[in-house]
């Protein structure tokens, strides 16, 4: 197998280049075909090609262009909504089920690195939720009593003349600090778990884009650019790369809102400087409305930032000068520092603020990871491929949620822009020190 990396692909490229174009006619006939080859697809296919089904994986690009080699490589929990709002919506005991999930996918993640011996950098390196106003921290105190510690969250209270020994600014008000969140290498994670893959039996393709699928009796006739499959099952893997294939798959692609995601690394600094800056040396979240999320390299030399540059689509000048401004807020001392790489990602939010798995017209889907798909997205993988092959395992708490649609996709930017707006009116009115600069 041979590779590429481009120069302006994700920092993780250079140590995990993608894959050449793969070639060649794809299997006539397959048990389990899974569309997309991120976290989702190859987490499925490993844990079903060790229950013994034959297991095609194809996707449109290289296997792990997509967010899966593109976000931050922060491996933590979390659902973008809170027990109160789930509990309205599913019951309190539904929702304590599903806030559960959200450590047992922490734990699913880390556990499958180790089992399967996958050098990704993982380090329990914690991470450090700050408060950018003090009425965020009083809210966070809050929630740390109310929310996180019920629910078994190992984290601690940094006040605000405490904070130094965790990062060097006084753009935030103290935090909290999460024991259990880890750092990985995104890159390496998704090279080794697709080698565990395919160790397993299973078959990975590239440049392989679905573009039609029926089932006329028990079997799904598929359409790739690779030719022909027939495959008893399918599962949908491609998150915020929506699926345009399907009719029967409208409802669950019509509940995702693909956003873009940009980060961008610096130029070397050295380990002394970056850790002056991060002393901490965790991973970093703040509490804007647009937040950013950063942290060092895994080699400790640069800082990688990344963050809502827009909710729109912007030109990769545009973001990059944008996330650097976000950084430079939080650290002036980094004004003269040269950006060495800059990318984007899709991740998909769902409306109830929660990941979704089930099936819908016959075809399996997982998604919707409002950010947190690092550990969610081989969990939920994992999760599908228990209900495929019908063991014990295969009943979720997720099996209990509901889909539900965004306005048509012709509205977003408008809808985009108002929340742009809302969210510099709710910074600035919570008193925000360093809010985003959205010029």
């Amino acid at each position: 197998m041979t590779w590429h990396f481009e120069k302006d692909a994700p920092y993780w490229h250079q140590a995990a280049p993608l894959e050449q174009d793969n070639e060649g006619a794809l299997p006539e006939k397959t048990d389990v075909l899974i569309v997309g080859a991120g976290f989702t697809g190859l987490s499925c296919a490993l844990e079903l090609a060790r229950l013994g089904r034959d297991v095609l994986v194809v996707d449109a690009k290289e296997p792990g262009h997509g967010a899966s080699t593109r976000n931050g490589g922060m491996v933590g929990w979390g659902h973008r909504s809170g027990f109160d709002v789930l509990s309205k919506q599913y019951g309190a005991e539904a929702a304590r089920a599903i806030m559960m999930e959200g450590p047992a996918s922490l734990a699913f993640v880390v556990d499958l690195i180790k089992r399967e011996g996958i050098e990704c950098a993982l380090e329990n390196t914690g991470r450090f939720l700050a408060a950018a106003s003090p009425k965020h921290f009083e809210r966070l105190k809050k929630d740390v009593e109310t929310v996180f510690r019920p629910f078994g969250v190992n984290c601690r209270i940094i006040d605000a003349k405490d904070q130094g020994n965790e990062i060097a600014t006084d753009a935030y008000c103290g935090g909290i600090l999460y024991e259990d969140h880890y750092a990985m290498h995104p890159g390496l994670f998704h090279k080794g778990l697709l080698a565990a893959a395919r160790n397993a039996g299973a078959r990975v393709e590239g440049h392989a884009a679905v573009t039609a699928l029926d089932r006329p009796d028990r079997s799904w006739r598929v359409n790739t650019a690779r030719g022909p499959v027939e495959a008893r099952e399918v599962v949908y893997a491609a998150n915020g790369y929506a699926a345009s294939f399907s009719k029967a798959l409208k409802p669950f692609a019509d509940s995702l809102m693909p956003l873009p995601s940009f980060i961008i690394g610096t130029e070397r600094l050295g380990t002394n400087r970056v850790r002056a800056l991060m002393p901490g040396g965790r991973m970093y979240v703040d509490t804007r409305s647009s937040y950013s999320y950063y942290r060092p390299s895994p080699d400790g030399e640069r800082i990688l930032w990344g963050g809502r540059a827009s909710l729109l689509p912007l030109k990769e000048e545009q973001a990059t000068d944008r996330l650097r401004r976000h950084m430079t807020g939080i650290f002036p001392s980094l004004a003269d520092t040269k950006i060495e790489t800059s990318w984007t990602g899709h991740i998909a939010y769902t409306r109830d603020g929660i990941a979704h798995a089930g099936q819908l017209g016959g075809i399996w889907y997982a998604g919707g990871y409002c950010g947190s798909g690092t550990a969610m997205a081989p969990y939920l993988g994992w999760q599908i491929a228990q209900k495929i092959a019908g063991t014990a395992k295969a009943v979720s708490p997720f099996d209990v949620t509901r889909l539900r649609r965004w306005p048509p996709q012709n509205l977003f930017p408008l809808g985009r822009r108002a929340v742009e707006l809302w969210h510099r009116y709710k910074d600035r009115r919570d008193g925000v020190l360093a809010p985003v600069d959205y010029r």
